[in-house]
């Protein structure tokens, strides 16, 4: 089962208030696919091209409807898992999530901030991701990913060059599957995924983390924004 963290929750829902801060520029939806010419093998190129389309919906879906979250240009793709010595290709979305500094989430621990931002924005977009069934179908995609990257508490002060934390996990589809229909375990769900956190460009590894229930990011509307004509926003 998925539990429920009151505390964290309610802290980070004071972040999610003031996360549309206008202090980033959102690449257009189209460069949030990753280039043809970044794909190092034939089955990379082959999956970029022949959903190529379909990524670019999913890319616009997020730009109109979620506009507290940026796909990274080039994010959204299909690369291998970090240190992989074979070919295994998964569905991948890079986001980062734009926030101010908030007193209380910088008061959790490393640990329990990717705990907590896996668990809002990670989990969700990973079962937004498993939504196109066209791609998952697709016998060369062999899971799904979401890297998330968020402002480092402490770094943004004036003068100083801001570092990002971030967040990489990579998980077959069959667990994935299993776990959104509450099948698998958060538990064992963490326990076979592949994932690492990065503090800005220092590698930390494999940290302990935990996984609980948040609607936020399904639920949140901006104050004054109403999606663009015609946008599909579930």
């Amino acid at each position: 089962m998925l539990r429920h963290h009151p505390r964290v929750l309610g802290g980070l829902l004071l972040t999610a208030a003031l996360v549309v801060s206008g202090g980033v520029s959102h690449a257009a939806p189209e460069d949030a696919l990753m280039p043809l010419e970044k794909y190092t093998t034939l089955k990379g190129k082959s999956l970029g091209s022949a959903h190529r389309a379909r990524l670019l919906q999913f890319s616009e879906q997020i730009y109109n409807c979620l506009p507290w979250l940026w796909v990274h240009p080039g994010g959204l793709g299909f690369p291998r898992a970090r240190d992989s010595q074979d070919d295994d290709r998964y569905l991948s979305t890079w986001i980062f999530v734009d926030q101010r500094e908030d007193a209380v989430f910088a008061a959790l621990s490393q640990e329990r901030r990717v705990s907590a931002m896996f668990s809002r924005y990670g989990v969700d977009m990973l079962r937004r991701m498993s939504g196109l069934a066209d791609v998952i179908d697709d016998g060369n995609v062999a899971g799904l990913s979401v890297v998330l990257s968020w402002l480092k508490p402490g770094t943004s002060r004036p003068g100083r060059q801001a570092v990002n934390e971030t967040f990489a996990l990579f998980i077959d589809k069959g667990t994935l599957l299993e776990f959104l229909a509450k099948r698998v375990s958060a538990e064992e769900f963490t326990n076979r995924a592949k994932f690492t956190l990065f503090d800005g460009m220092d590698l930390v590894g494999r940290v302990p983390i935990e996984v609980w229930e948040d609607s936020f990011n399904s639920t949140y509307k901006v104050t004054n924004y109403e999606p663009p004509k015609g946008a599909k926003c579930p």
